[in-house]
C-alpha cells in the first residue's frame, strides 16, 4: 500500500525495517532507552547553524548556484538521479507523503492507543469503507502532554511531490547501480542520506 505495489515486487528489505510483535509493547521501535530532544529537532539544527562561519541559503536551487560555491568538499543529500540529470537516465522511482492535520477538541484522554498507528489494510474490517491513508501519529503521546484537544497527522502515500521513500525493487536498484558508479568517480563530493544512496536509514 505505500509502494503502491505488491510485496512480491519490492526488496525484501522493505520488512525488514517494519518491527512485528505479539505483545502490548506500543512503541514502534523497540530500543531500551528512545528519547526526543527536550527543545525538539528544530532547535538542534538552529544552534548548530549559529556558527558565523556556516551560511544558510533556503529557497535555492543548488544546480543553480553549485558553479559560484567554494569549498573543498559537498555533502550531497539530494536525489541521486537529480545530480545527474545531464546522463538524461531514467529517474529512479519515489514515493511521496501528504500530510492532513486535524484538531480534535474534547479530548482529555488520546485519539488512539498508541504514537503511531499504521494502517496496511485497503479496506475497514468493521465498516467495510475504504482505508486511504497509511499511518496515524498523535504526537500527545510522545511529550507526555496532558490537554483537553489532541492533534494528529494523517499520512497518505502519493506518486510525485516532494521525495521520501526509494521504492526498492530490481529495476531500480540495478538503476540505483548505474549512478552509484557515476557518484564514485564524482571528486570532491560525497552522498549522503536516504535520497543520495538510494537506501532507508533511521535516524539512529
Amino acid at each position: 500500500k505505500q509502494w503502491a505495489k505488491y510485496p512480491a515486487e519490492l526488496g525484501q528489505e522493505v520488512l525488514s525495517r517494519i518491527p512485528v510483535r505479539n505483545d502490548r509493547d506500543g512503541r514502534y521501535f523497540s530500543d531500551p532507552h528512545q528519547a526526543l530532544p527536550k527543545g525538539g529537532y528544530t532547535s538542534i539544527f538552529e544552534r548548530m547553524l549559529e556558527d558565523p562561519k556556516i551560511t544558510v541559503v533556503t529557497n535555492t536551487d543548488y544546480f543553480e548556484v553549485k558553479d559560484r560555491l567554494k569549498c573543498d568538499r559537498v555533502y550531497y543529500t539530494g536525489p541521486i538521479d537529480s545530480y545527474f540529470a545531464d546522463l538524461g537516465w531514467p529517474k529512479l522511482e519515489y514515493r511521496s507523503l501528504s500530510f492532513e492535520r486535524v484538531v480534535r477538541e474534547d479530548t482529555p484522554g488520546y485519539f488512539q492507543e498508541a504514537a503511531v498507528v499504521n494502517h496496511p489494510q485497503n479496506v475497514d474490517a468493521e465498516s467495510g469503507k475504504e482505508v486511504n491513508y497509511t499511518r496515524i501519529v498523535e504526537y500527545k503521546h510522545m511529550l507526555n502532554q496532558t490537554s483537553d484537544s489532541t492533534i494528529y497527522f494523517i499520512e497518505r502515500s502519493k506518486d510525485g511531490g516532494e521525495p521520501y521513500y526509494p521504492v526498492p525493487n530490481k529495476e531500480n536498484k540495478d538503476l540505483y547501480k548505474r549512478y552509484q558508479e557515476m557518484a564514485e568517480k564524482e571528486e570532491g563530493v560525497t552522498f549522503v542520506g536516504r535520497l543520495a544512496n538510494y537506501k532507508y536509514f533511521n535516524m539512529d
